[in-house]
């Protein structure tokens, strides 16, 4: 076996609502990195690739907050993505190329409005 294959994983599908304070989204969910997928790494990226939206759709995330920092990238190529951003009791309306970052134990939400693009989570834990 290479010495480095280890490092090298293949995303996995899987749905929002398995996240808590979050449901059922209009986009497909690939988890990139966490502990399941290369062992000892306390980092976790998953990527929301979103095409093709319903007219309409429920919400899907609540406020929440985390014991660690986290980053959202907001990417589109030929459209612009526009999310809704909550940090506590501040509403965002924010497009495409965009990052937030979200400091430990900031309450905070994030839900797709239009366009298509990908949206990128990273938590350093």
């Amino acid at each position: 076996m290479r010495k480095f294959k280890k490092y090298i994983a293949k995303g996995i599908s899987e749905s929002l609502e398995k996240v808590p304070s979050h449901g059922k989204a209009p986009f497909k969910r690939l988890v990139m990195l966490n502990n399941n997928l290369i062992a000892n790494t306390k980092t976790f990226i998953s990527v929301h690739l979103i095409k093709s939206l319903p007219k309409t759709f429920p919400s899907y995330s609540k406020l929440h907050k985390h014991k660690y920092n986290e980053i959202n990238l907001i990417i589109s190529v030929n459209s612009k993505l526009v999310y809704k951003i909550g940090l506590e009791d501040e509403i965002y309306k924010v497009a495409s190329p965009a990052t937030i970052f979200i400091t430990k134990g900031i309450r905070h939400r994030a839900e797709v409005i239009s366009g298509e693009g990908i949206f990128v989570v990273i938590k350093e834990k």
